[in-house]
């Protein structure tokens, strides 16, 4: 198979690194976990995972919908077009920053999820925890990439592997850069891994959900990963 290798400098600029941190620190202030208010189950949870981008900005990188009663999910594409109140932001991960997962189911439905909406948020730390293993892609085309906040070269090649953690900023943020048709594959692998890892926490630092305790055990029970 030939492939064409693809190279992305992670860089950023201080205005928007400046941004960034002052608006993630306050998502990281946010209570570790969150009680519902409404007592009906739901009917799917929004599942949102974040990391920072190129640009630092953390955002929702991976964006789940699992039905509740089956645990079956869909993945959603993250840079979809959807409207964010108060931003001039369009793009589905962007919702993050302004209110973290549950800003995201909001987007989801126009805003009208903001009251009963079922979602589970996912910091970056508690994703890297998650993940702290690693886990198996597989890539159907070559890259790779350099975070320069953190010296790091991270490179990705066709077929199966093993990404470390700490290969997650790069694989995350160079994705974005491949065809569609190239990226859904470890895309998909990279949310199977985080949703089994998922499965087996609870709520904590870094992961928050308007879930019930009942709910939430009723939600990784049924959580279904393929």
């Amino acid at each position: 198979m030939t492939s064409t290798r693809r190279s992305v400098l992670v860089g950023a600029t201080l205005a928007v690194v400046v941004v960034a941190a002052v608006v993630g620190g306050l998502l990281l202030l946010r209570p570790a976990a969150k009680v519902s208010t409404a007592q009906a189950a739901p009917s799917t949870v929004v599942v949102a995972f974040a990391l920072a981008g190129e640009d630092n900005a953390v955002t929702a990188q991976v964006v789940a919908i699992v039905d509740y009663a089956t645990g079956r999910y869909e993945l959603v594409d993250t840079t979809k077009t959807v409207s964010i109140p108060g931003t001039s932001y369009s793009q589905l991960r962007d919702a993050y920053p302004f209110g973290g997962a549950e800003a995201v189911a909001a987007a989801l439905t126009d805003g009208t999820a903001q009251a009963g909406a079922a979602w589970v948020g996912v910091s970056p730390a508690a994703w890297k925890r998650l993940l702290a293993a690693g886990f198996d892609a597989t890539m159907t085309e070559a890259f790779d990439t350099f975070d320069e906040t953190v010296d790091r070269y991270s490179e990705f090649v066709v077929g199966p592997q093993h990404v470390v953690v700490e290969d997650l900023p790069g694989l995350v943020n160079g994705l974005p850069y491949l065809a569609e048709t190239a990226r859904t594959v470890p895309t998909r692998g990279l949310a199977v891994a985080s949703l089994r890892a998922l499965a087996a926490a609870k709520p904590g630092p870094g992961i928050e959900t308007n879930l019930t305790a009942e709910q939430w055990n009723a939600f990784v029970t049924t959580l279904k990963v393929e």
